[in-house]
């Protein structure tokens, strides 16, 4: 009988590539995903196979969750919002990505899960230092986005602990790739960049461009999530898993400035961006022992990939400008009061 694993937020942009790597494995797969900020043409592929099953559900509602974790041995726990959600509605982000995540687990240790896997971030490491960051780093995160994430972890690794669920955590640096979200508070730096490069603007880094990320390509993600379902060395653990390089964010509106062959633009600076880390670079060495993983596709060779399915899902990118570079709000104060 062919092992069935559950997909929280699989219709998402890393949970659709990594919903697509296990199918390609030949395993069955069930996606519970409410579609707030998936899309069920990420799924396209998957659905075609007939081995995929999907579930249209919160993962704060126990019944939905109890329904799509039905006949599954593993759980992939992806469903999430996003850190500049938590900037204007940190409650609403606690909700989802902390108290979401308990009630996975939960749900999990009823069913008799023989494998949880939860995508943690790197955001939980915070700005403790512009070194690479192991997994026994200390964390302190600097937005409620990476707090309720590492909120996460530590209830991931207390229903290890108590109540015996294999659980295994995995630290995602910044994902890339095709299925980004392009548009509004959900969009990332790789592909606001090339909507504006594209359309002959030029890029807007929030504050100076030092900052920086381990860029990884979307499907090395993907096969990193999947390698920790399948170890059992990790279990009780937490690992890595990027590229292993840092680039800053100038750099990134420079290498994408000459990929789309626009050498004539400038970059902008404006205001930096409220609760932004200053640098996410991994040590991968655990990745490297203890699942085998490295990643392969550099950010050079990443970016043209993802520049040549950008072109071809957008044949015109003048639809995706948006007239707002700031892609974030910050929540209303009590007027006389401080924030």
């Amino acid at each position: 009988m062919k092992r069935r694993a559950l997909v929280t937020g699989g219709a998402g942009f890393i949970g659709s590539h990594l919903v697509d790597n296990l199918l390609a494995a030949g395993e069955m797969v069930t996606v519970l995903d409410d579609l707030s900020t998936g899309r069920t043409g990420n799924l396209q592929e998957a659905t075609a196979t007939g081995r995929l099953r999907f579930v249209n559900g919160s993962i704060l509602d126990k019944e939905a969750v109890a329904s799509a974790m039905a006949e599954c041995d593993r759980v992939f726990h992806l469903a999430v919002q996003c850190v500049r959600r938590s900037l204007g509605a940190p409650i609403e982000n606690h909700e989802i990505n902390a108290t979401g995540t308990l009630r996975v687990l939960e749900a999990a240790r009823i069913a008799g899960i023989k494998r949880f896997i939860y995508c943690s971030s790197s955001e939980v490491y915070g700005s403790v230092s512009t070194g690479l960051l192991n997994e026994d780093t200390l964390c302190r995160p600097v937005t409620v986005y990476g707090a309720a994430k590492l909120a996460g972890e530590l209830y991931t690794d207390a229903y290890f602990q108590t109540y015996g669920l294999p659980t295994i955590i995995v630290r995602p640096f910044n994902a890339y790739g095709p299925r980004a979200h392009e548009q509004g508070d959900l969009a990332e730096v790789v592909p606001r960049f090339i909507i504006r490069c594209l359309n002959g603007l030029p890029p807007v880094v929030f504050g100076d461009g030092s900052n920086g990320r381990d860029f990884t390509y979307v499907t090395e993600v993907a096969r990193g999530l999947a390698l920790a379902g399948q170890t059992d060395r990790l279990v009780g653990s937490k690992v890595n898993i990027a590229y292993g390089q840092m680039i800053s964010v100038q750099q990134v509106a420079s290498e994408v400035i000459q990929a789309v062959g626009r050498n004539d633009l400038a970059i902008d600076h404006i205001d930096g961006r409220p609760g932004d880390v200053r640098v996410l670079s991994a040590d991968t060495s655990c990745a490297r022992t203890e699942l085998g993983y490295r990643a392969e596709i550099d950010f050079k060779q990443g970016l043209r990939r993802y520049i040549d399915w950008f072109r071809n899902r957008h044949p015109d990118p003048s639809k995706l400008i948006e007239t707002d570079v700031v892609n974030w709000t910050m929540p209303p104060t009590q007027r006389g009061r401080m924030p």
